[in-house]
């Protein structure tokens, strides 16, 4: 979707609180049957999957992202983006919808450990088996764009790296920390 014309459809719950904070977020957003100009991305809003597959099917040479709020409407035929307004705020999950094509990278730092308290092989039953969570745990997210491969950021040295189609945005969410230099190249 770098370079092409694209647009934004939203259906489900919250669909007005979350167009507008795109519209707050970023004056590329329009709402769409508004004057589109060069650069600006259409928000369109309808009432579900059938009428948002409906607005993708059309030959208008908009690459259209498909977004599905909360699970109470009727799906999508094709992948979307499926946000829990439930859990986000509607500001949280316009910045989702800004930036769907970051992949995050988990850094594992000082990683969990599973062992056996007997040093023998698991029990079928898992009762010998322990969590060691060293001093120091933690888990450090990075962020691309989709094809650019690995943070530069990234140590090469890192113990546990675990790519991932997580949403950058919604790194808050978790009790993950955001590497620095990726929330000042992707805010």
């Amino acid at each position: 979707m770098a370079e092409e014309r694209r647009g934004v459809v939203l259906y489900g719950t919250g669909v007005e609180a979350v167009a507008g904070a795109l519209w707050k977020l970023d004056p590329r957003y329009v709402p769409a049957g508004a004057e589109v100009s060069a650069g600006q991305v259409p928000v369109l809003l309808v009432r579900d999957g059938a009428e948002a597959d409906a607005v993708r099917g059309r030959a208008d040479g908009v690459a259209w992202l498909v977004v599905q709020l909360g699970h109470e409407a009727a799906p999508a035929g094709e992948p979307v983006l499926y946000l829990n307004v439930g859990r986000v705020g509607a500001e949280l999950a316009a910045r989702a919808v800004d930036q769907p094509d970051l992949l995050v990278w988990y850094e594992v730092v000082n990683r969990v450990r599973v062992v056996t308290s007997d040093g023998g092989p698991v029990a079928g039953d898992y009762s010998n088996v322990e969590f060691v969570v060293p001093d120091g745990h933690r888990v450090v997210a990075h962020a691309v764009r989709d094809g650019d491969g690995r943070p530069e950021c990234l140590p090469e040295d890192a113990e546990l790296v675990l790519p991932s189609h997580d949403l950058w945005a919604l790194g808050p969410v978790r009790s993950t920390e955001t590497c620095p230099a990726c929330t000042g190249r992707y805010p």
